[in-house]
């Protein structure tokens, strides 16, 4: 089986990235496949952010994603360099999701056998 990890670029207010992430990786995971870890890189690190303003129209996206990583073991990080410059702080993010250094997702990108992007790169 194969070992994916997800990049993902796009704030929690274009949540169809994150809803489509989701859904694959539930498809990949019932196909035996493992998803060893989920990226957050340029806005997309709001996405890490436990308390955001969803209103009553939208979805509240961190939430979705800390349950499903959680529930399916999944590691979850957001760039450094993108964290330091939206002034997030890692107390302020999901359970269970850091704060990691694109040294480290080229590492995770190297041993994954498939690579998912969702979103422009920043």
């Amino acid at each position: 089986m194969s070992k994916y990890v997800f990049f993902i670029s796009t704030e929690p207010y274009k949540y169809q990235a994150v809803d489509t992430l989701i859904e694959i990786g539930k498809a990949a995971i019932r196909k035996g496949h493992e998803i060893t870890g989920i990226f957050f890189f340029g806005t997309g690190v709001y996405n890490l952010k436990k308390e955001i303003s969803c209103g009553s129209s939208i979805r509240n996206i961190p939430e979705k994603i800390e349950q499903f990583s959680r529930e399916n073991s999944i590691p979850v990080a957001g760039c450094s360099t993108w964290v330091s410059i939206t002034g997030l702080k890692e107390p302020e993010f999901i359970e269970g999701a850091t704060e990691e250094g694109l040294g480290d997702f080229s590492n995770w990108a190297i041993e994954a056998d498939k690579l998912l992007v969702f979103g422009t790169g920043g």
